[in-house]
C-alpha cells in the first residue's frame, strides 16, 4: 500500500494494481481491434476475436482489479476500509479505540499488512499477499501514526 495522506488527523493507504489493470486494458484494446479489423474486412472469425479476446480480459477486469483503500481519521475516531472493483464496492468502519496495532501476515515469501483490533479477528487490508518491503511499511506507517494519535488524546 502506498502512502497518500499522512497528516495527525488522517492517514490514507491505497492499494491499485495499475500494472495489471493496464495490461488487461491493452489486451482488450488490442483484441477488440483485431477482432473489428477482421470483421471489416468480411472475416467471420472476427467476431469470435472480439468476444473472448477483448470479453474474458474485460471480464477478469471486472471481477478480479481491486482498489483497497484505507482511511484512519482522527476526528471521526474511526479507520474505514473501502475495497472497491468494476462491479462492486465494500465498506467497513472500525473504531480507532478497538484498532490495537498494525501487523504484517505473512504466506511463505509473501506478505500483507493486517490490523489487529481488541475484540475482533485480524483484518487484511488487501487481499493479495506481496513480495517485498511494502507489507511492512505499511504497518510501520500505521502504527507511527497510531502511536502519535494515542498520544494527542
Amino acid at each position: 500500500m502506498t502512502v497518500v495522506r499522512n497528516l495527525p488527523t488522517q492517514l490514507i493507504l491505497a492499494h491499485a494494481p495499475w500494472l495489471l489493470g493496464g495490461g488487461l486494458i491493452v489486451c482488450i484494446v488490442a483484441c477488440a481491434a483485431a477482432g473489428l479489423a477482421l470483421l471489416v474486412a468480411g472475416e467471420t472469425a472476427g467476431l469470435p476475436t472480439v468476444l473472448l479476446g477483448a470479453g474474458v480480459p474485460l471480464g477478469i477486469f471486472a471481477l478480479a482489479i481491486q482498489r483497497d483503500q484505507v482511511i484512519f481519521d482522527a476526528r471521526a475516531g474511526t479507520v474505514t476500509i473501502q475495497r472497491r472493483t468494476l462491479l462492486r464496492y465494500r465498506n467497513a468502519v472500525h473504531p480507532l479505540a478497538h484498532v490495537r496495532h498494525a501487523e504484517v501476515e505473512a504466506f511463505s515469501d509473501t506478505a500483507r499488512p493486517t490490523l489487529t483490533f481488541h475484540d475482533r479477528p485480524t483484518y487484511p487490508l488487501v487481499e493479495a499477499y506481496v513480495s517485498g518491503n511494502g507489507p511492512k511499511q505499511t504497518a510501520d506507517a500505521i502504527n507511527d501514526w497510531l502511536r502519535a494519535y494515542r498520544r494527542s488524546i
